[in-house]
């Protein structure tokens, strides 16, 4: 039956470590981004990704 299990069982809480970048689960918030959100138009990444574009406007001479 052991065998069947599909996920590790919790670490027991005298065996966890309170050293670390671990996060205690029972404080853990949902951060989820929403999967409609477009990255290539914000923030940094965007704004370089807008100006380094080939827009179609540029002639050569």
């Amino acid at each position: 039956m052991e065998q069947d299990m599909s996920k590790m069982p919790p670490v027991p809480e005298e065996q966890r470590s309170n050293k670390g970048p671990g996060a205690d689960p029972a404080t853990e918030v949902e951060e989820r981004v929403p999967g409609r959100e477009n990255f290539d138009t914000q923030g940094r990444h965007g704004n370089i990704k807008q100006n380094t574009t080939n827009q179609g406007y540029q002639q050569d001479r």
